[in-house]
């Protein structure tokens, strides 16, 4: 039985190691993370790549986004 435990104390502590998040629900991002520059394959923005800062009004001048990210992928 104490083979049993520790199998599952490692695993559980695997599993939150693997699969933990930066950034929960509510938080803020980085400006650092806001400047990471991703690509965009398709949809419609004014350039082919979107940071998001450019969505931040502190930043780009005033203009504040409320904003909805639908992020899929099909492997």
């Amino acid at each position: 039985m104490t083979l049993y435990r520790i199998f599952i104390a490692i695993y559980s502590f695997t599993l939150t190691i693997l699969f933990c998040s930066e950034y929960n629900a509510g938080d803020i991002v980085d400006l650092d993370d806001q400047d990471q520059r991703f690509t965009i394959c398709n949809g419609d923005f004014f350039n082919n790549d979107l940071k998001l800062s450019y969505l931040n009004g502190d930043l780009n001048g005033g203009h504040y986004f409320v904003s909805w990210f639908d992020i899929s992928a099909t492997w």
